[in-house]
């Protein structure tokens, strides 16, 4: 459980680099939602629910992976 809590981690704070013009392209990719689940995972703000994490990594995440897959591909056309 903490190593998967850990790698959510690593993404919200991914997500907090991406440069804007990026975030503002790709609107369908919930930036703050992955940094402010960083956030709220690294303060622990009231304790961490796992059943939300649970769904985060059930739902969400698998979707997410399609959009990032997608942007990477259209990144690697610009270069």
């Amino acid at each position: 459980s903490s190593a998967v809590i850990y790698q959510i981690e690593i993404i919200g704070e991914a997500a907090k680099q991406i440069p804007k013009d990026k975030r503002t392209k790709y609107k369908d990719i919930p930036w703050k939602d992955m940094a402010g689940m960083r956030d709220k995972i690294i303060h622990f703000y009231f304790g961490i629910d796992h059943e939300i994490v649970w769904k985060v990594i059930k739902e969400d995440l698998p979707i997410l992976k399609k959009e990032l897959v997608r942007m990477l591909a259209e990144f690697k056309g610009e270069v």
